[in-house]
């Protein structure tokens, strides 16, 4: 009962503790005493400097970032994964839990349209994920010139390899490109409409200057909900543009993937079924816990890619059906998080959630409307997910950062701060289902007083 009660301290979406404070209050706790403080002790400190000065991802005022709160479903299975500590490497480590995870990654590659060949495997968070996607675009491009990159490096060829995304891709394109050994320079930024979608003409051009240059496109990258504006690039017509040049199609869906859920907003997904790799994050709009993130791969045969045998885990004797899920993973020990997303799906169904998610979108469309009738802001653009992108003319980079840190530093709210196309922005980004218009007026009009505020100060 401690932790429980602990957990409901905050009010408001964080405490008004500054930094400082939190690193003494923390400090002043010992990691490992000689002897143990017992479990109650060590539960009401937690609950009385962590917990009481933590975000709170279910108040109406913690709109920053793609946090969601979670589902009690998600949240009480996150006990049974510790208690019995699958681990996802192999089959013999986690033969249900395997099947489960199969199972998932099945049903979601279905959703996308992908035939019965498609499968896919739990990962950290959108960026691994991501990650992932490129790395098994590299083994490919190598494997179209004989070369088993894993094993002997890169070619000779892989200097004329870029990959191509929009300038409103997430950065993991670049640190992807990075680690790969390609380098980020390889990463070609396509110039993105003002709605933040990939300008297709942009990208043709490209696309030719590449052919021209005597250099590949080894993948193309679609973004389908932008980390600021909630944007979808054109699916389908950049997977055309990859089969037409023979270059991985990879689609980061980390945010938009929830509208699978929705039969109002899947049409916007259309295209997405032709991917090679395809991005979800469950810790978004899915509304899981952290970590809780899912790479689909349309032909399963294309993991092999990835695959390192080992003498002790994935030999490669296994019996008919078993399958060693750390060959599909760049991790080796991994958690069952696909029991948490197993759980609360089957526990809330694609309905609910499908509302849940219209909702949001619905209050970003009004937090826009309320915006543009407010002569003191500007919507960047109409917003079209669960992101509203506003301005205040007048205030430049530094007064909007005024007032997002003074709303942050009092706990009041957690307001998003943001660039685009070069100039700064404020943010919604509205993840509580239980969120209301007036939330969002009392909102709209906090923000409103601190821009008053500031003026009066000045």
């Amino acid at each position: 009962m401690i932790a429980v009660d602990d957990l409901q301290r905050p009010t408001g979406p964080r405490s008004d503790a500054s930094p400082s404070t939190l690193h003494k209050l923390v400090t002043a706790l010992e990691v490992c005493p000689e002897e143990g403080v017992g479990l109650a002790t060590s539960l009401a400190d937690l609950g009385r400097v962590v917990w009481g000065n933590a975000v709170v991802p279910s108040d109406a005022a913690c709109v920053a970032h793609l946090h969601p709160p979670t589902l009690v479903a998600s949240v009480v299975t996150e006990l049974s994964i510790a208690a019995f500590n699958q681990s996802m490497d192999s089959w013999d480590q986690a033969p249900a839990a395997t099947e489960v995870e199969l199972h998932l990654m099945g049903w979601l590659a279905g959703l996308m349209g992908m035939s019965s060949n498609a499968t896919g495997i739990m990962t950290s968070g959108g960026t691994a994920s991501n990650v992932l996607g490129l790395t098994l675009a590299r083994s490919w491009a190598a494997h179209g010139l004989g070369i088993d990159v894993l094993k002997s490096g890169l070619p000779a060829e892989s200097t004329s390899w870029r990959i191509l995304c929009s300038d409103q891709a997430h950065f993991s394109v670049q640190r992807g490109a990075a680690q790969l050994g390609l380098g980020r320079d390889a990463v070609i930024a396509v110039p993105s409409t003002t709605a933040g979608v990939m300008d297709l003409g942009a990208l043709d051009r490209a696309l030719d200057e590449l052919t021209r240059s005597g250099l590949r496109a080894m993948a193309l990258v679609a973004t389908a909900g932008t980390t600021d504006l909630g944007a979808i690039d054109p699916l389908e017509e950049i997977g055309q543009r990859a089969r037409r040049h023979n270059a991985w199609f990879h689609v980061d869906a980390a945010v938009a993937g929830a509208y699978l859920l929705s039969d109002t907003l899947v049409h916007q997904l259309s295209g997405i079924g032709d991917a090679d790799s395809v991005t979800v994050d469950f810790h978004k709009l899915w509304w899981q816990p952290f970590n809780a993130s899912a790479l689909i791969v349309r032909d399963h045969e294309h993991f092999n890619l990835l695959r390192v045998k080992s003498n002790y885990l994935d030999r490669g004797d296994e019996l008919e059906g078993m399958v060693n899920l750390v060959g599909r993973s760049l991790d080796t020990s991994r958690r069952f998080d696909a029991a948490k997303v197993f759980a609360s799906l089957r526990a809330v169904g694609r309905r609910e959630l499908g509302t849940m998610l219209e909702h949001l979108v619905s209050l970003a469309h009004y937090a826009g409307t309320r915006l543009s009738k407010n002569p003191r802001f500007e919507v960047v653009t109409p917003p079209t997910s669960v992101m509203c992108v506003f301005r205040a003319p007048g205030f430049d980079a530094q007064g909007l950062r005024a007032v997002q840190q003074g709303l942050l530093a009092r706990g009041e709210m957690i307001l998003g701060r943001t660039e685009i196309k070069g100039a700064s922005a404020l943010k919604f980004t509205f993840m509580n289902p239980l969120t209301t218009p007036g939330d969002v007026d009392r909102l709209i009009s906090l923000i409103e007083s601190e821009f008053e505020r500031i003026v009066a100060s000045s």
